[in-house]
């Protein structure tokens, strides 16, 4: 069986794995082209000190985003573990 640390390495490469197809779709390519198109209104429509701010706050809202949806994914994983023993299929 696995120990804490084997089954989070094992979430993160399934996460990872999910990212990689995710980024593989046309939904990701066109809130890419969305985020580009916003990186380049950053850049016409802010001033330098507003677009250090604006960098700043987005990335954070990156940050803590994927570390939400790690979280979701590995509490959905346990989830369905306890539904399959639930259902004795475990």
């Amino acid at each position: 069986m696995f120990n804490k640390k084997e089954f989070e390495l094992f979430t993160e490469q399934l996460f990872d794995d999910a990212v990689k197809e995710f980024k593989a779709t046309e939904q990701c390519k066109l809130l890419r082209e969305k985020l580009d198109q916003m990186d380049i209104n950053c850049e016409t429509m802010l001033m330098e000190n507003e677009k250090a701010f604006v960098i700043e706050y987005f990335e954070l809202i990156m940050e803590v985003s994927g570390q939400e949806e790690l979280y979701i994914f590995r509490k959905g994983m346990l989830e369905s573990v306890k539904i399959l023993k639930w259902l004795e299929v475990l």
